[in-house]
Order: structure tokens, then C-alpha cells, then sequence
């Protein structure tokens, strides 16, 4: 099953501040919006869902075929947990959609004065811990966007190979100026396989049996990428 990820660096009013506590007392109650619930049983993290209600449109037909249309109250979710890597707190989001604004600014109200988010993006530089703690490493997908050609020619490359590809053996390439806007790797470790797509806007795709370890070992460079 491939999940998506997105991590933000954020800062508390002080030290002691018990994140989880007050997300934990803030459920969801019938005349509320938004609301939080705690997920039991996770190790190494405090995980929640954060909810939210919206309406759905429900199409209904008649005997004769006719349409009629209801509105139907709903309750969407997304889940998230809070962790600590050094003396850095984060959120991982799992699967993130466009509420992510509104999870932080209710966050942000919550917790008050004091808090802020940044999110992880990989621009500039990308986990290595994860490359480091596996038997194989292949780079199987890369995506470029701004590659100038010429003057007035910019073009987008995308490039694939299931036997794997070093971007200085990529002849395209060279002498071009380009920024990498997706690379897919396929990892090996101890006979069992995974797959991590890093965007540079932050997004992380995991999949395979490794998934879990590949988010622990990105998630230990996280605080050398902010």
C-alpha cells in the first residue's frame, strides 16, 4: 500500500507545553466544526485523527428515474502524529489532502501564542540516512523541470528504468541546467523491498514491506532539512 507524507517543523510556547494533552481534550461535540480524537495502541508517537464536517451532495431517484438531491452531513478525516527528533518537534501528516491550512489554524488557535509551522521540503537537500542504512539503492524514476535547452526553450523530462540510472551516466543531461523536481528510489534491505518517491515541494510516497522503516530513517534527518 503506497501513503503520502508531508512533515512540519513546528515550535511550542515553551518547553513544557503538553501538545498532546490539549489536542486530546479538544474532541469533536456536536455543535463543533472541527474536532480531534486520540488513535490507541501507536508506539513512538502521538497519533490523532483530525476531523472535520462537511455536507455531501446524495443524487436520489424516484419510481419514474426522476433526480432529487440531498444534502447529507459528513464527517471527513486526516490523520496525524507528533514527533520528537532531538530536541525537535514534528508533524508527520499521513495522506494529506487541502485541509492541511486548516488542521494548522486550528492548531494554531488551540495552542495560542508561541506556535508556528514550517513545512520540510526537499529543494535544497534530501534525507541521506536512509540510503546509508540499506543494502541496495536504485534510482528508478527522476523527474527535471526547468531544463533550459536554449534561450527560449525550457523543457520538463521525466525518465524511468527498473534496472536503476545514475544521473551523471545520463548523457540528456549534461551541460543543462534543471531542477529535480521528483526522484524515485527502489531500496533492498535484508531481502525485502520498499519504494520512496521524494517531490521537492516535501511529499513523500512510501510503499512495499519497508515502509515503516524508511519513514523511521528519513524522519532521523529531519532536523538537518530545515
Amino acid at each position: 500500500m503506497l501513503t503520502r507524507y508531508r512533515w512540519y517543523r513546528i515550535q511550542l510556547p515553551s518547553e513544557d507545553f503538553d501538545l498532546p494533552s490539549n489536542i486530546a481534550g479538544m474532541t469533536m461535540t456536536k455543535d463543533a466544526g472541527v474536532g480531534f480524537s486520540r488513535i490507541e495502541g501507536t508506539v513512538g508517537a502521538s497519533k490523532f485523527r483530525f476531523l472535520w464536517r462537511t455536507k455531501v451532495i446524495v443524487t436520489l431517484f424516484d419510481d419514474e428515474g426522476a433526480p432529487s438531491y440531498e444534502e447529507v452531513d459528513s464527517v471527513n478525516f486526516t490523520e496525524f502524529s507528533i514527533i520528537h527528533v532531538g530536541d525537535a518537534t514534528f508533524l508527520r501528516i499521513e495522506n494529506p489532502g487541502r485541509n492541511i491550512r486548516d488542521l494548522l489554524n486550528t492548531l494554531e488557535s488551540l495552542i495560542g501564542l508561541g506556535f508556528t509551522s514550517k513545512p520540510i521540503t526537499f529543494e535544497k537537500t534530501k534525507p541521506t540516512t536512509i540510503f546509508k542504512n540499506v543494502e541496495v539503492t536504485k534510482l528508478v524514476g527522476l523527474k527535471v523541470v526547468g531544463a533550459v535547452l536554449n534561450e527560449d526553450l525550457v523543457a520538463r523530462m521525466e525518465f524511468v528504468s527498473k534496472q536503476g540510472m545514475a544521473i551523471e551516466n545520463m548523457k540528456l543531461l549534461d551541460g543543462l541546467r534543471y531542477s529535480v523536481d521528483t526522484a524515485v528510489f527502489e531500496l533492498i534491505h535484508e531481502g525485502v523491498r520498499g519504494q520512496v518517491a521524494f517531490a521537492s515541494s516535501g511529499l513523500v510516497k512510501v510503499s512495499g514491506h519497508l515502509a515503516q522503516k524508511l519513514v523511521q530513517l528519513i524522519e532521523q534527518d529531519l532536523p538537518t532539512l530545515m
